[in-house]
């Protein structure tokens, strides 16, 4: 009885930890970084005391900053498996990963402090992922036999990059990706 107990506690610990994360991204993306504190974190995740779980904000922002940069690799590496030709599989991981990324931020006044590689909280896990994703377009390049697949692994992210930062919608990411990724991989 007493091992349902424990398991019982830490269940209810880890949901109270997940709302206080929520909660921290509802804020963050609505009120920015500067703009949040921990007394509306805990107000909006209906905890009394965020403390036992993080001992600051920035631990906070941390914790939804890994979650939303695990989201994003899942989200890649489940657009890469699957058949298809090359470049169709590369234009579905990009078109995923920048739609992905544009709906997180979306409406945010606050989208370049969140994730923008110049943006000293983020910058870690911007480059680990475009780091990932560039290795893991350059394997499939690779396979596919083309010369040179780091270099267009770089060249295709950017133009990727570039994409999704001028779309206006989601819906206009993927069909300018794959005609990209069309164009440079004839």
């Amino acid at each position: 009885m007493r091992w349902k107990l424990i398991a019982k506690a830490k269940t209810g610990r880890a949901e109270r930890r997940q709302r206080i994360i929520d909660a921290g991204k509802n804020l963050f993306f609505r009120n920015g970084l500067r703009g949040a504190t921990m007394e509306a974190i805990a107000k909006e995740a209906g905890v009394a005391k965020p403390y036992g779980y993080f001992p600051d904000k920035e631990a906070v922002f941390q914790a939804v900053i890994v979650g939303v940069f695990d989201d994003l690799r899942a989200i890649s590496t489940k657009a890469l498996e699957g058949d298809g030709t090359v470049k169709e599989r590369i234009a579905r991981v990009l078109s995923a990963k920048f739609k992905a990324i544009y709906r997180i931020l979306e409406g945010s006044p606050h989208a370049d402090e969140l994730y923008s590689a110049k943006g000293v909280h983020a910058a870690q896990q911007v480059d680990e992922l475009e780091r990932w994703l560039e290795a893991q377009i350059a394997l499939v390049l690779d396979e596919g036999g083309h010369k040179e697949p780091h270099k267009f692994a770089q060249i295709l992210i950017a133009c990727a990059d570039g994409i999704a930062s001028k779309a206006r919608h989601a819906e206009q990411i993927g069909p300018a990706i794959r005609l990209v990724v069309d164009k440079l991989l004839e």
